[in-house]
């Protein structure tokens, strides 16, 4: 019979495995690779945020030393995001996601390569690192009957695992052959199958109990393959099935992770911290279909057509206790908040003002002043 949990003790696994907790959150320089490691990565664009929620004093220049120093990469993993994630964890978000990459529409991974791909390679290898307008413009010049396929034949070699991204220079992502970055990335360490397997795994431990279908979402495989990865970690005895209690699906969950699970459901601590999350925020992103269901809110993320850069999510210990519409644009000295809408049962004068007290803490981090309107709007 499987094993039985309550579902706050589920969503507290989730917050600390996320260092969102104010006890698991990191101190230091230092702590940043442990941070980006156990979040399993970071979302571009929102990178900065994220970390500040899952710091004691974040300060930015923390992050830009672990970039500069290539001990964190960028690479178009998960649903095809661009994540920032440990170097040396890059074969295995790469690997696990070739079969997503190769069904896709837009940047497909080729099959294979032909001699095109292998002229443009030679090309990076002795002339890289390149932004891709360098690329195309150079190659180009180089190789007039492939001009109009620079970009592509780039994309190519990137998707196929034969380059890789080192940095930024004015903002633009640098692209050189793998053998000639300035970090060891061994791509040959580990095959597709092994590393879905380890992508599983990193998934349900970060998440805790999760179903196949939060699974396949957070990762952007299908069905099918979920499954079958799935069940060759049942069979290996890596991962066992859970219940959560008020849940019919059924759950999976590491076996090491077990015991800390059940420590909590013996002993689940109070909360009443409240933080402001970016969209693209780990909880948000991993937890997207089962907000509501979980944590009592129907958040949503912002589409091009609203014209909504941020809808912030508020959280509040283990709920989400509504949302506001954020705009913090760069030559503006303010902050602004606006259509604050929060749960009727969370409305009161000390949360109120803590909720006022954390947007002022992010206004204060952009350097800007807080400048709230439209502040109390009731669900």
């Amino acid at each position: 019979m499987a094993e039985s949990f309550s579902k706050e003790a589920a969503k507290e696994f989730a917050l600390r495995r996320l260092r969102i907790t104010p006890d698991t959150a990191g101190k230091s320089r230092e702590d940043i690779p442990s941070v980006i490691r156990d979040t399993a990565g970071l979302q571009y664009g929102g990178h900065m945020i994220e970390l500040f929620n899952r710091f004691q004093d974040f300060r930015s220049e923390w992050f830009a030393y672990w970039f500069r120093n290539y001990s964190l990469t960028e690479g178009h993993v998960l649903r095809g995001a661009l994540r920032i994630v440990n170097t040396d964890e890059y074969p295995y978000y790469f690997k696990a996601t070739r079969c997503v990459a190769r069904r896709r529409s837009y940047h497909r991974c080729p099959e294979s390569l032909t001699e095109s791909h292998f002229l443009a390679l030679g090309f990076l290898r002795q002339h890289g690192p390149l932004t891709p307008a360098e690329f195309q413009e150079r190659f180009g010049c180089r190789n007039p009957e492939l001009a109009n396929f620079a970009r592509r034949l780039l994309d190519d070699l990137y998707n196929y695992g034969e380059v890789a991204r080192m940095g930024r220079r004015n903002q633009k992502p640098l692209y050189h052959a793998l053998e000639k970055l300035p970090y060891k990335l061994d791509m040959s360490i580990v095959t597709e199958a092994e590393a879905k397997k380890w992508l599983c795994l990193k998934a349900l431990g970060t998440y805790g109990p999760f179903t196949v279908e939060d699974i396949a979402h957070w990762i952007g495989w299908n069905l099918t393959e979920t499954k079958e990865t799935l069940s060759t970690l049942l069979e290996e005895k890596k991962i066992t099935v859970v219940s959560i209690k008020g849940d019919v699906k059924t759950h999976y969950l590491k076996v090491e992770d077990v015991a800390y699970l059940d420590a909590l459901e013996k002993n689940l601590p109070e909360h009443s911290f409240i933080k402001i999350l970016f969209n693209d925020d780990a909880l948000l992103l991993g937890f997207y279909k089962r907000l509501n269901a979980d944590f009592g809110y129907d958040w949503r993320y912002p589409q091009l057509s609203e014209g909504i850069v941020w809808r912030a999510a508020v959280l509040y210990g283990r709920d989400l206790i509504g949302e506001a519409i954020v705009e913090n644009y760069a030559k503006s000295e303010k902050f602004t908040v606006k259509k604050l809408i929060l749960r009727k049962n969370f409305v009161t004068f000390n949360i109120l003002s803590e909720v006022r007290d954390e947007f002022d803490r992010h206004a204060r981090f952009q350097k800007k002043i807080l400048n709230v309107t439209n502040a109390k709007q009731l669900l």
